[in-house]
C-alpha cells in the first residue's frame, strides 16, 4: 500500500514539475510573442509616418510641378501675345519703312530679355544672333522686310523651344570651370547635365542668377543618367522619376 502510495506521490509530484516547466515555457513564449507584437507595431508606425513623408514630399512637388508648368504656358501665352502685338504694330508700320525699324528693334529688345532671364540654354549664342539682328536693321544692312522676317523666325524658335525636349551640346561653368557637357533639356522648364568626367546635375536659379549645380547623391547621378539614355533611345516623352530641378528661387 505505502508503495502504490509512493508511486502516486511521485507521479503527481513530476505532473507537477512538467505543468510548471510547461507554465514557465509558456510565459516565456508569450513574453517574446508580446515583444514581436511590440516590433511589429513600431515597425507599421514608422512605416506609416515614412509613406506620410513620402506623400507630402511628393505632392509638394507635383505642385511646384503644376506651377512651372502654369508659368510656362504663361510665358508661352506671353510670347504668342508679344508677336501678334508685333506683328500688328508692324502692319500698322509698313507703309513707312523707316517706322519698322524702331517696331523691330523693340520687339527684339522684349525678346533679348525674355532670352536673359530663360533657361540658360546656349544663352549666348542666343543673344548674339538677336544682337546681330538688330545691328544690320540699324545699319541698313538688310531691308526692313528682311529684317521684319528674321525677327519673326527668332520669335517662333523661342516658342518652339518651350515645347521641345531634346539633347545638346553647350559650355557650362561649374563652379570656376567651364567644361563642354551634354544637355537634356525639357522645354525651357528644366535643364540638366553630363560632363565628359561624368558629372551630373541641373541648372538652377537663385537671386544671383543661374547656376550648374552637381547631383551628389547616388539617386539623383541614376536618375539623370536614365534621362540621358532614355533620350539617346529617342525616348522622349513618358514618366520619369527627375531630381527637382524647378528653379524656385534656390540659394546656393
Amino acid at each position: 500500500m505505502s508503495k502504490i502510495t509512493l508511486s502516486i506521490t511521485l507521479s503527481l509530484l513530476l505532473g507537477a514539475t512538467a505543468v510548471l516547466a510547461n507554465s514557465d515555457n509558456m510565459a516565456e513564449s508569450l513574453m517574446k510573442l508580446r515583444s514581436q507584437v511590440e516590433q511589429l507595431d513600431s515597425s507599421i508606425s514608422e512605416e506609416k509616418e515614412s509613406h506620410k513623408a513620402t506623400m507630402q514630399s511628393l505632392l509638394r512637388q507635383k505642385d511646384d510641378l503644376e506651377s512651372v508648368v502654369a508659368r510656362e504656358d504663361l510665358k508661352i501665352k506671353q510670347l504668342e501675345a508679344e508677336l501678334a502685338k508685333v506683328k500688328q504694330e508692324i502692319t500698322d508700320g509698313s507703309k513707312n519703312s523707316d517706322g519698322l525699324k524702331p517696331l523691330l528693334l523693340s520687339a527684339l529688345d522684349l525678346l533679348e530679355a525674355n532670352i536673359q532671364s530663360s533657361l540658360p540654354f546656349k544663352t549666348q549664342e542666343r543673344v548674339a544672333d538677336i544682337t546681330q539682328i538688330k545691328e544690320q536693321i540699324l545699319n541698313d544692312l538688310i531691308t526692313p522686310q528682311k529684317g521684319l522676317a528674321l525677327t519673326w523666325n527668332a520669335y517662333s524658335d523661342a516658342i518652339r523651344m518651350t515645347k521641345e525636349n531634346g539633347l545638346f551640346k553647350q559650355t557650362i561653368k561649374i563652379g570656376n570651370e567651364e567644361k563642354l557637357a551634354e544637355i537634356a533639356r525639357i522645354g525651357t522648364m528644366m535643364m540638366y547635365f553630363k560632363t565628359p568626367d561624368n558629372k551630373v546635375g541641373y541648372a538652377s536659379k537663385d537671386t544671383k542668377g543661374w547656376y550648374y549645380k552637381e547631383a551628389l547623391s547616388t539617386e539623383e547621378k541614376e536618375q539623370i543618367l536614365s534621362l540621358f539614355d532614355a533620350f539617346k533611345k529617342q525616348i522622349r516623352t513618358g514618366y520619369f522619376n527627375l531630381p527637382n530641378a524647378i528653379t524656385m528661387g534656390e540659394n546656393k
